[in-house]
């Protein structure tokens, strides 16, 4: 295979090798051992809806709570208040959540209204109970059909053991659950339908209890902060302060200067697909790989075509290598040749890593994982970074998620978009446990910013300073939540007191992105390193992890 041809198949098969231009001196090259902490920074593109999720706010109208409100006749979302259902509630574990932690029910499992034209009149306007939430949950999956548990003498993970709870669950994240049937469990017979996604009368679809299933696995590792202020409504702003904890152009991504810390010159050190920020000051190269076929080239460019010539090859190219090396006289042109010939010189090594990823061996979690990539390249991205971890390969990761900008039809968009990430995060867990480095990784979830708490004129919802972030994982004390927003969603300020973040008002302090930045340094243990310094970050150090 020729260069051109190479660069051809690079091309279709999305992956980009992009040179680093480094601050530093030479890197030591040839070192794949793997860094045993790796972090996942997903930025969901737009500005994305924290209250249709983990702040959830209900549907009283904005006046009625501030008669000088903006947008007074507003209310902040359409479903009631008392359809906010608590992650302790669908948890299937031994950990303490905290009861503060509640998140958003999915469209179509509240009614907007009762019968009575009430926006919340309790039960009637509420749609499905937690109580129908759990008998869902503890139901019987037979094919793609899971049908709920009865009403008559359930007991939550009495009834049904926890264990089969979370494999409900889970296939409900996996998109195994087609339909859910009521008929039978009495909960037919319970629930008044205004609205909700029902189907001949019994039936909804399983892509309606994504959040809950999330939540039924999740909640132990998640922690909340909400409250967040990015102090900007600019896209450009927005994104930049999210991904790198600073408003100044030309500041890395927290992802990338991760990567640049602990090893520019690893063939696939910073894992990003383009998305968010995606700016790596020169730290560190920018690598791509939505196709795991491309490692059968990387790992036997020549496919076999030089088999009888290899030795003559091999002292030929050792030779050129030398000569460039010493008519080199610009330091980060030489870094870059040095990460080149890495892959090279290590190329039994990739080979065999190259072929695992792309065929994983048979019977393995790998290989399931593999077989449920889908057609967005997503997760084969998110594959190939878990991959990327456990073989020295890669440190970090960027990961982005569109469509958050719903000036219009908010409610059939972005209920939509949560899903699809929540899908994708649960799939990335299953692809870091399949590669033996779940327990090691940190996830951080960000966005340009929030939206407003009240509809336009065209159902949609705009631009607001006030957000969300979401971290999982390794060092993040999971159940747990920071409540930083009033029934506005208006951001208050906090006090830290032993080592609790307490909101109050009027107070000094207020969570911004670069506090998240300045917690994310300190977790990485990079805070102190001469890149990090670099880049310094104006905020307290809050312990915002827990």
């Amino acid at each position: 295979m020729n260069r051109r041809e190479f660069m051809a198949t690079v091309g279709a098969s999305g992956m980009a090798l992009i040179a680093p231009v480094s601050l530093s001196g030479k890197a030591s090259a040839g070192d794949l051992t793997p860094v045993g902490k790796y972090f996942v920074f997903a930025h969901l593109g737009g500005g994305w809806d924290p209250t249709t999720f983990c702040n959830p706010k209900g549907n009283e109208i904005r006046g009625n709570i501030d008669p000088n409100s903006r947008n007074s006749g507003s209310p902040v979302n359409r479903f009631p208040a008392s359809s906010i259902r608590r992650a302790a509630d669908v948890y299937t574990g031994s950990a303490d959540i905290e009861a503060a932690m509640t998140y958003a029910p999915y469209r179509g499992t509240y009614n907007e209204m009762s019968p009575d034209q009430q926006l919340d009149d309790g039960s009637a306007n509420q749609g499905l109970t937690t109580s129908h939430i759990q008998q869902i949950l503890s139901g019987s999956l037979v094919g793609t059909t899971l049908t709920a548990a009865a009403s008559t003498g359930f007991n939550w993970l009495t009834t049904t053991a926890a264990s089969t709870v979370r494999d409900n669950a889970r296939a409900i994240l996996e998109g195994r659950v087609e339909t859910v049937e009521l008929a039978g469990s009495g909960i037919e017979a319970e629930i008044t339908d205004v609205d909700l996604a029902l189907t001949n009368g019994t039936q909804m679809a399983g892509n309606l209890f994504v959040f809950d299933a999330f939540v039924c696995i999740y909640a132990d590792q998640l922690r909340v902060l909400n409250g967040i202020d990015n102090r900007t409504n600019s896209h450009s702003t927005g994104t930049t302060y999210a991904d790198t904890g600073s408003m100044a152009q030309g500041y890395p991504d927290f992802s990338a200067l991760y990567a640049a810390v602990n090893g520019p010159d690893r063939p696939l050190a910073w894992m990003t697909d383009g998305s968010g920020n995606n700016e790596s000051a020169g730290l560190v190269a920018r690598s791509t790989a939505s196709n795991a076929n491309i490692f059968n080239i990387i790992g036997d460019p020549t496919n076999g075509m030089t088999d009888g010539i290899s030795t003559h090859l091999d002292r030929a190219q050792a030779l050129r290598k030398s000569m460039q090396a010493e008519a080199e006289n610009l330091p980060l042109r030489r870094q870059f040749q040095d990460q080149l010939y890495l892959v090279r010189e290590q190329g039994l090594e990739f080979a065999d890593v190259a072929a695992d990823i792309v065929t994983p061996p048979a019977g393995s979690a790998a290989e399931q994982v593999a077989n449920d990539v889908d057609d967005s390249r997503r997760r084969d991205h998110l594959r190939i970074a878990a991959s990327g971890f456990a073989s020295g390969m890669a440190s970090s990761m960027q990961v982005g998620f569109g469509g958050f900008d719903t000036h219009g039809d908010h409610d059939n968009q972005h209920f939509g978009r949560i899903r699809t990430v929540l899908e994708d995060l649960h799939f990335m867990f299953r692809a870091l446990d399949a590669y033996g480095v779940r327990e090691q990784t940190t996830l951080v979830v960000g966005s340009d910013f929030g939206r407003t708490p009240w509809f336009n004129s065209g159902n949609g919802k705009d631009h607001w300073a006030v957000t969300s972030y979401m971290v999982m994982g390794n060092g993040i004390r999971g159940g747990t939540v920071v409540n930083a927003t009033n029934a506005l969603v208006e951001a208050k300020d906090v006090v830290v007191t032993g080592g609790e973040i307490i909101p109050q008002e009027n107070e000094a302090l207020r969570m911004t992105a670069a506090h998240v930045h300045i917690a994310l340094r300190k977790l990485a243990g990079i805070e102190n390193h001469p890149y990090t310094l670099e880049f310094p970050i104006d905020a307290e150090d809050i312990l915002l992890f827990g």
